[in-house]
């Protein structure tokens, strides 16, 4: 009796591929995942130099006292002998608290650019996780990427990170307290320059306040300083007819970011005519503005002090 062969069955050219997706471990293997980015390289700009910043005196005073550390270190070294007691001889960490508004960020962008350095900003998105473990590891990566960069790693409002570690027993305090012992670890290795900003300077751990360099506390402007920032937020004087002095009286307790959203939205207010040849800011126009900023932060404030009160704080 004649036998027949089985016919022949020709495997797809992706089979072998196939079979692989089957094996997870291979899986792998073999298609790693890219190391994720977590943070955003921020180039400075002119506009960003220190001298053009409007601050308080004895703010720029410190932070140039911090650069000049930096720039004279082989002085330093040579005088003092410092590496025996801070071997990493590019090591700044600064810390900038105060309000929102009052020139933080711009001023870690000015240093940055007087370092002739990008600017590393954390992206906690991609930093923190809710995996055990990731978040510690992600924050080590952040200070690998900023060495590998040559950048300035600036944490901006960074209590998230560096508030006080919990108590054992708590909620996730295993996870928290890993993470804030990931940091200080990092930070005590960088041989470069940390910015940190925060306006809760009260929460952060007191281990990380020693390792900290130069606490530099950022005010609100005084009256000299809202005429200049009024000055310089309205960059086109000839279509401006407003009294500066006046104006700095009435924005008394506006930070400079709450000054510039003032003039920007009096310049919107003065562009509303068909012809630009009309376009005009006036003092009506930024008082108006003026009262607006102040009446949501009053209502802000306000709320703020409600909620406290209904979860048994002291306002």
């Amino acid at each position: 009796m004649p036998t027949t062969s089985a016919p022949e069955i020709e495997l797809p050219p992706d089979a072998a591929t196939a079979a692989d997706h089957r094996n997870p471990r291979r899986r792998r293997r073999e298609t790693e995942e890219p190391t994720p980015e977590v943070g955003i390289l921020v180039q400075p700009e002119p506009r960003h130099h220190l001298d053009k910043l409007i601050l308080h005196p004895e703010v720029k005073r410190d932070i140039h006292a911090g650069l000049r550390a930096l720039e004279i270190r082989a002085d330093q070294e040579r005088i003092w002998n410092l590496s025996a007691i801070q071997p990493q001889q590019g090591r700044c960490i600064l810390n900038f608290y105060g309000p929102p508004g009052t020139g933080k960020t711009r001023a870690a962008l000015g240093i940055a650019l007087r370092l002739s350095k990008p600017l590393y900003q954390i992206d906690y998105s991609a930093v923190i996780s809710k995996y055990l473990g990731d978040t510690a590891k992600h924050i080590a990566l952040a200070f690998k990427q900023a060495r590998e960069q040559d950048a300035v790693l600036f944490f901006d409002e960074a209590d998230s990170l560096l508030s006080k570690r919990v108590a054992t027993g708590e909620s996730c305090s295993t996870s928290i307290n890993q993470n804030r012992n990931c940091l200080m670890q990092e930070l005590d290795r960088f041989d470069g320059v940390v910015i940190v900003t925060t306006n809760l300077f009260e929460n952060y751990d007191p281990a990380l306040l020693r390792r900290i360099q130069r606490h530099i506390k950022f005010r609100l402007p005084d009256a000299s300083m809202r005429r200049e920032l009024f000055a310089l937020h309205l960059p086109n004087p000839d279509r401006v007819k407003a009294d500066y002095a006046t104006l700095a009286a009435l924005s008394r307790g506006l930070s400079g970011g709450d000054i510039l959203n003032v003039c920007l939205n009096a310049i919107h207010a003065g562009s509303v005519d068909a012809d630009p040849a009309k376009w005009r800011v006036t003092q009506e126009l930024l008082e108006q503005e003026i009262r607006k900023v102040k009446q949501a932060k009053s209502e802000h404030t306000g709320q703020t002090g409600k909620k406290r009160r209904r979860i048994g704080f002291s306002s």
